[in-house]
């Protein structure tokens, strides 16, 4: 039997004890702001009081750090992909649903499901799972990009394209939401750049030391 995890945004945990009854995971992973305030910390303690079959595990991050949510979440789901993972968002900060459901995206052949409850009557939504890739040629201009060091001639040379092609490619980005019209790189575009196989990497290192 395949052991199903459940990594879940929570604030009130209402919406948090749905979907522990409607997926009957065995772990249950919480991204929580760091620290936590005491809502969550409440609502974690009545979480595993109502279900404590369960093993809990919690993902601490800054609350509007989306990037550092994704990378976090991103972590865990490499860690568990021998599992079914399912990811939950319908509590606490948006920015912490988002970074969620980007990890998710990027590591979406590890992914079996995305869902929100509804307040009003917890009805379930299941959420589409986006393919958030994009082709080796702009991930190398993000990178540049990122690191500001997006030179024309150079950049031309080392993907083989010409500029014409290279400022297509810079439009398709910002088209796609991954730079900004002034071609800075976005949260988005930040995330993309970070991959399932590097977090299992950087966990093996850290298992090491």
């Amino acid at each position: 039997m395949v052991n199903r995890v459940l990594i879940s945004t929570i604030y009130k945990g209402t919406a948090v004890i749905q979907a522990i009854k409607q997926f009957s995971p065995h772990k249950v992973y919480f991204i929580i702001d760091e620290p936590a305030d005491e809502v969550r910390k409440t609502s974690i303690s009545m979480v595993r009081d109502l279900f404590k079959e369960q093993t809990y595990a919690e993902i601490p991050a800054k609350i509007y750090d989306i990037t550092g949510i994704a990378k976090a979440v991103m972590e865990v789901i490499e860690k568990e992909k021998d599992s079914e993972i399912i990811v939950h968002v319908s509590e606490g900060r948006k920015t912490m649903s988002f970074g969620l459901l980007f990890a998710a995206y990027v590591c979406r052949k590890s992914v079996s499901a995305a869902y929100y409850i509804t307040e009003e009557t917890n009805t379930l939504i299941q959420l589409p799972l986006l393919d958030l890739k994009v082709s080796k040629q702009k991930k190398i201009i993000l990178e540049k990009i990122r690191s500001e060091n997006l030179d024309i001639p150079t950049l031309e040379e080392e993907l083989g394209i010409t500029a014409s092609t290279l400022y297509v490619h810079l439009k398709d980005l910002r088209d796609e939401g991954f730079l900004t019209r002034d071609n800075k790189i976005t949260e988005m575009g930040r995330i993309v750049l970070l991959d399932c196989q590097n977090q299992s990497a950087s966990i093996k290192s850290q298992t090491k030391r």
